[in-house]
């Protein structure tokens, strides 16, 4: 009998915990032998431990804390399903207040994904061995490179060149048999991206939820590539190429960008012609149409590949985490999305340099009827990624968001306001604080002597409403904030928004508690895949490949963003000659010309377009981040970057009270730094690339260091 004794606790969690219909009645329990694993339910319940401890940035990734099963993890959580420490906060995506600062990936992740590696080599290399599992080996041996390849990947993107292992190694007297150089950069994506070839060549077109197959494989193609050719283009423009006696082990040749571009392309174009996969359009209301993505993930075609929850193998917090507080009978307050992401989108009042600008032709503040109005001809898409003032949600309860009121001796007819604050993008601005105000237009804090009535409490249930001459109550803080810099109490937003991506709104606050949210989390899904294609195609086309493959780059590209574009019920381009290489928009001061969108830095403005597009669409998916590394503009675009939010403020006179006691009135709007959460946050250059654990370096003396290590 053959006996395998060094596989990790990968598979013996698997075939003990997680595929509890599996009796393999193994004895001891420290030893698998091959009949054990050499089968179709023991490939089964071998391959679910795999897929388990795959290292996606999904619900359970925490930048703070390890991995609890196993070593290695960083960051990758497969038990605690509570995570609040999320790098989107890094990227102007959102803030919440247990995120102020800069929170870059969790570092030293480098043992756990060479654990999976060898998993994957195992079967590479033994199912052959066996002849009786010949007519199904050739699939599952190509599912374990795409395996291997997904692994690869997530330590290429931190790391550079890495140590080629292709088959398991096996402990003997003599260690340095163990030991293995690094390859180039270069060299470990080509093997990557071989990797996948040889799945897609070799796996079924569909597979079970939550396993891959042939064109869940060439969809991540598309993004590994993307990300090499980027790495390519851009990389040595911000980060020194590090070469170690004549290998490269961080940095790409630039002459290498096309080829990679052009298999990112071939291999988004391969999953369109599946006819599989699509954009989700089965609702004719944009906005809910938008939210069924997520709403209806086990459901509809955009889904690519997914990772599936249960109360059978692993649940997570992320509805009593990320859901307003008064929502949630535990948690709650930890998706704040930013003014600067909010403005991105169209159908909102923005001023010639893309921010946020709410005024009348005589510079005071507009009055809207009602406080969901502002949102009304708003991008569908934001919508659907926001929970919107005055909507129900978790079955009756209505978002109850402003920062204060004014009293009921202020007529919105009669009693107009010129700008409070402060909002260059550079300060900060607390309403409470006099240095802050426009002293232009207010020599006195109004905020302080009255003019806006709020509360010094934040939490819901310890503010003294404010009652009106009638006898009505109204909270002066909503019942849902936003919290502002003098209360003392509350957990409310920072920005005064909250986002909806991922929720399950309907889910009532009884039931909105920890570890027991079950929605899959989309890893790739066929948005990402059209956006690939995108911007593949229109950095094919800037650096002189107008056409490929029969297609003409510049079209390609334009039809992809405006496919994007109309689903999300977005503003069409009107023609490709949009996507130029015009200067690109800027922030506030910085030279250059002003527009929407100058938040999100680029070459020009065609891949600022597309990179927009991505910002708007793939929010709060874990994948803006890695975007901001490829591309190499974190450094500069997160650069004493405070974050900013919107804050609302309603006349009380005439302000209508429903049965539940929600207030509605007109309203009014300040942009301006937040408050909560306000640190300024800067990403180190010097971070493009992680440097190889102090460990691994003494367990194997061939592991080149990477630069500033």
């Amino acid at each position: 009998m053959k006996k395998i004794f060094l596989l990790t606790s990968i598979v013996i969690s698997s075939i003990c915990g997680f595929t509890a219909c599996v009796d393999l009645d193994i004895t001891p329990t420290s030893i698998i032998t091959a009949e054990d694993i050499y089968n179709e339910n023991g490939i089964k319940a071998y391959f679910a431990g795999i897929y388990n401890h795959l290292p996606m940035e999904d619900y359970h990734y925490d930048t703070d804390t390890e991995g609890v099963s196993e070593g290695g993890g960083a960051g990758y959580y497969v038990n605690n399903g509570i995570s609040v420490w999320t790098f989107w906060n890094s990227t102007g995506e959102m803030v919440n207040r247990n995120n102020p600062g800069f929170k870059r990936h969790r570092t030293g992740y480098w043992s756990g994904g060479f654990n999976i590696i060898r998993q994957a080599n195992t079967l590479i290399t033994s199912l052959p061995d066996y002849p009786a599992l010949a007519t199904q080996s050739k699939s599952w041996i190509a599912e374990a490179k795409f395996i291997r390849a997904y692994v690869y990947f997530q330590l290429a993107k931190r790391y550079g060149g890495l140590p080629k292992v292709l088959e398991p190694q096996i402990l003997s007297s003599n260690e340095s048999d163990l030991w293995v150089p690094r390859e180039s950069h270069a060299a470990t994506y080509d093997f990557i991206l071989q990797d996948l070839d040889e799945a897609i060549a070799d796996m079924p077109a569909k597979s079970d939820a939550g396993r891959a197959n042939k064109y869940v494989a060439a969809a991540f193609k598309s993004r590994v590539a993307l990300h090499a050719a980027t790495t390519a283009r851009y990389g040595s423009m911000k980060f020194p190429d590090w070469d170690v006696d004549g290998v490269l082990l961080q940095g790409i040749p630039a002459n290498r960008a096309n080829d990679y571009f052009k298999q990112a392309w071939d291999a988004a174009k391969l999953v369109e012609s599946s006819g599989s996969y699509e954009l989700h359009r089965a609702n004719a209301d944009k906005m809910e149409n938008y939210a069924e993505i997520w709403e209806k993930a086990d459901n509809n075609k955009e889904s690519i590949w997914l990772r599936k929850f249960d109360f059978t193998m692993t649940v997570h917090s992320y509805n009593s985490m990320m859901c307003p507080p008064r929502m949630a009978t535990e948690g709650g307050d930890r998706f704040n999305p930013t003014l600067d992401w909010v403005e991105l989108f169209d159908g909102l009042p923005l001023d010639e340099n893309g921010h946020f600008s709410a005024f009348d032709a005589d510079g005071n503040y507009l009055i809207y009827d009602n406080c969901h109005q502002l949102y009304d001809a708003a991008e569908p898409r934001l919508r659907a990624n926001l929970l919107i003032p005055g909507n129900l949600y978790k079955g009756g309860m209505k978002l109850d968001l402003r920062a204060g009121i004014f009293d009921e001796s202020k007529d919105p007819a009669v009693d107009k306001y010129k700008k409070f604050s402060i909002d260059d993008g550079a300060d900060g601005s607390n309403y409470n604080s006099s240095s802050m105000w426009n002293k232009a237009d207010y020599p006195t804090n109004p905020y302080r002597d009255g003019l806006i009535i709020h509360s010094t409490e934040g939490a819901a249930d310890q503010q003294d409403p404010y009652v009106r001459s009638d006898g009505v109550k109204i909270f002066k803080n909503g019942l849902d904030g936003p919290r502002m810099q003098d209360q003392r109490t509350g957990t409310n937003t920072c920005t005064g928004f909250f986002g909806r991506k991922h929720l399950d709104i309907t889910l009532p606050k009884s039931s909105t508690v920890h570890q027991t949210s079950t929605q899959p989390w989309i890893e790739i899904r066929y948005a990402e895949i059209v956006l690939n294609r995108a911007e593949a195609a229109l950095e094919l086309a800037q650096s002189g490949e107008a056409t490929y493959n029969g297609a003409n780059m510049l079209q390609d590209a334009f039809t992809c963003i405006n496919d994007i574009r109309d689903r999300a019920g977005a503003k069409l381009l009107a023609s490709p000659t949009e996507l130029s290489v015009e200067p690109a928009y800027t922030q506030w001061t910085a030279p250059g010309p002003k527009g929407q969108g100058g938040f999100v830095e680029a070459p020009n403005r065609g891949l600022q377009i597309v990179r927009v597009e991505r910002y708007k669409e793939l929010a709060y998916e874990s994948k803006l981040y890695w975007d901001l590394l490829r591309w190499f503009t974190f450094d500069t675009q997160i650069r004493n970057y405070r974050k900013r939010g919107l804050y609302a403020f309603m006349y009380s006179k005439d302000a209508t009270v429903d049965d539940a006691g929600y207030p509605d009135g007109k309203y009014i709007y300040d942009a301006k730094a937040c408050e909560q959460a306000s640190d300024r946050i800067t990403f180190n250059p010097n971070n493009y690339y992680e440097t190889i654990p102090s460990a691994e370096l003494k367990n194997n003396p061939l592991l080149q260091k990477n630069r500033f290590q």
